[in-house]
């Protein structure tokens, strides 16, 4: 309910208010898709985002080679987390005039006084085929190959087109089979209107990449749809009814097929092939990044590598660092992406490394090198990516202070403890004789009196000396009652279960502050051995707890810091044998 008066509220606000969404405008021209015929008519909208209207129509640019007719415009309102996006939609349809191809855009669009520029898009017209002695009927199915020759896994584009003059329904259409090739569906089908012998068609198409995976000339046999045609029946005499909208038709099942075509592939020239060939084919970029640039020794930094491209996309490999001196490397799980559009099969694959420096200083992080068959200048190319440079600055005082202390067995103070200063000199004399002591009290003072003062000291030495003993007494059993409850509580967060090593690290850091009265903010694996041992553990169990914290370590910088870790039911034990040694 809440929900429901929020975007109503913020509804009746944006509509109230109509610049409210316009701070962040764009503009963004697309096709129906990139090749058409002469005869054909292309769809072609022009989006405006972030504003409900502009200041006038937009001007459009790269179209002198086609009839142009506006198609109308509609207006988008989107609410999306509680973030309202409004919206401008311009449609046109485009009548190519020549063949060619061309680039269509941009798309200015003016919005409060503001040009506002859109993309490009390439659009290809290519005479239609078609054989000027065949009538074809109202209903046929078309096939077209472009090109008509490839390189082993270079894809080329398969359309299929239905031409129709009547209803139809209950489409279902069957690819040829071929060994060795594969079909991949490029985007949703599209419609549109287009002329064949004089004849309006509705067209609907749909594209798909072709790959092979070995040469050799393929005949691709005729692909096939079976549908539903429907056919009006209607009265001799004109009425009401023989509007289509209340015509009675009834359908009957048909198939069609289109034209058997030829597919010549090409092997890899071995001219120029390197050693090292990836496989890819097609055209690729590679880009890295190092985030950030400048830590302390015992940070990390993230190195990320985007290698992207079009073509056989699944062959993109798994790059590896070299080993680098003096710094760990972990790497992470590589995610493929792979995407379709209307010009083939795209994707990327993202690959990152953790890098944990040893110790300060400047290191260079090498070039990784991927090769690859560009099918644009048929021939093979190889891609790097840049030398990274990572600065690693000292460990700052504070700390590096702590830590050594730590190693050194000393114990370390709060913050909040003071140096304690001389403020000032008691105005009483000192007295260093007794006599001075005698002749100060015969004035004033009787013999019974001076000889409680006399005493006064000794019992206040005594009650001094008792309460020392006493507080060192219980800041012993205060340090016995912490050392058992940081080692209870790290056992019952063990024996909970599902833990991840971020968890367990966590809880070994603090149980090593509770039980030897440390702040440590970090803690490394060696570190924990070196504390251990300094209180009197045995070096086999401060290098078992040196194992269990590297594993953690290593869980950590590949990623799984927040999996579930199975070393949970070992740690407990641990802890007993160092708080047994320790004793």
């Amino acid at each position: 309910m809440k929900k429901s008066i929020l975007l109503i509220i913020l509804l009746y606000i944006f509509l109230h208010f109509p610049c409210l969404a316009s701070g962040d405008v764009s503009v963004t021209l697309k096709l129906d898709r990139p090749e058409a015929t002469l005869l054909d008519s292309i769809t072609m909208v022009v989006s405006v985002s972030g504003a409900r209207k502009s200041d006038t129509q937009p001007t459009l640019k790269g179209l002198d080679a086609f009839n142009v007719r506006t198609g109308g415009t509609s207006s988008r309102l989107e609410i999306i987390n509680g973030k309202v996006n409004a919206g401008v939609d311009y449609t046109y349809a485009l009548q190519p005039k020549e063949p060619g191809t061309f680039t269509i855009g941009p798309a200015e669009v003016k919005v409060k006084g503001k040009t506002i520029k859109s993309n490009t898009e390439n659009l290809t017209i290519v005479k239609s085929i078609q054989s000027p002695d065949v009538n074809r009927g109202p209903l046929f199915l078309s096939a077209a190959l472009s090109p008509k020759q490839v390189f082993v896994e270079e894809q080329a584009i398969y359309t299929l087109k239905l031409f129709r003059q009547t209803r139809v329904g209950d489409i279902s259409l069957g690819l040829p089979e071929a060994e060795h090739l594969t079909f991949k569906q490029l985007g949703k089908p599209v419609e549109y209107q287009s002329v064949y012998k004089g004849q309006s068609y509705q067209v609907l198409e749909v594209r798909y990449a072709l790959i092979s995976s070995r040469e050799g000339i393929y005949g691709i046999r005729p692909s096939r749809m079976s549908m539903t045609v429907f056919q009006s029946r209607r009265k001799s005499s004109r009425s009401l009814f023989d509007d289509p909208f209340f015509s009675f038709s009834s359908g009957k099942p048909v198939t069609i097929a289109s034209e058997p075509l030829e597919l010549n592939v090409l092997p890899l020239p071995q001219k120029g092939r390197p050693t090292d060939f990836s496989g890819l084919v097609g055209k690729y970029k590679i880009k890295s990044h190092l985030e950030p640039s400048k830590i302390r020794a015992g940070e990390s930094a993230t190195m990320t590598v985007l290698l992207s491209g079009r073509g056989n996309v699944k062959r993109i490999p798994d790059l590896k660092l070299p080993e680098l001196e003096k710094i760990k490397v972990y790497a992470d799980q590589p995610v493929l992406m792979e995407e379709t559009d209307s010009k083939g099969l795209a994707g990327s694959k993202t690959m990152k490394w953790a890098l944990v420096p040893e110790k300060e200083g400047e290191y260079q992080i090498p070039s990784l090198s991927v090769s690859f068959f560009d099918t644009t200048n048929k021939q093979y190319r190889v891609i790097k990516s840049p030398v990274l440079s990572l600065s690693v600055l000292p460990v700052e005082k504070a700390q590096s202070q702590v830590s050594q202390d730590v190693l050194k067995g000393h114990k370390t103070e709060g913050p909040g403890k003071r140096e304690v200063k001389e403020l000032g000199h008691d105005i009483l004399p000192a007295h260093t004789s007794i006599k001075d002591l005698h002749s100060g009290t015969r004035s004033g003072i009787g013999g019974l009196v001076f000889w409680i003062i006399l005493i006064i000291p000794l019992f206040a030495y005594t009650a001094t000396f008792l309460i020392q003993k006493f507080h060192r007494k219980t800041t012993v059993s205060v340090a016995a009652a912490r050392a058992r409850k940081a080692a209870k509580a790290l056992t019952q967060q063990c024996r909970k279960g599902e833990l991840s090593s971020n968890d367990l690290t966590s809880s070994i850091r603090r149980y090593l502050n509770e039980r030897f009265d440390l702040s440590l903010g970090s803690l490394t694996p060696d570190e924990a051995a070196d504390i251990v041992v300094s209180r009197g553990v045995s070096a086999t169990t401060a290098e078992r707890l040196r194992t269990a914290l590297k594993e953690l370590e290593d869980a950590i910088y590949t990623g799984k810091g927040q999996e579930t870790c199975d070393m949970g039911g070992d740690i407990p034990k641990l802890i007993k044998q160092i708080e047994k040694e320790i004793r």
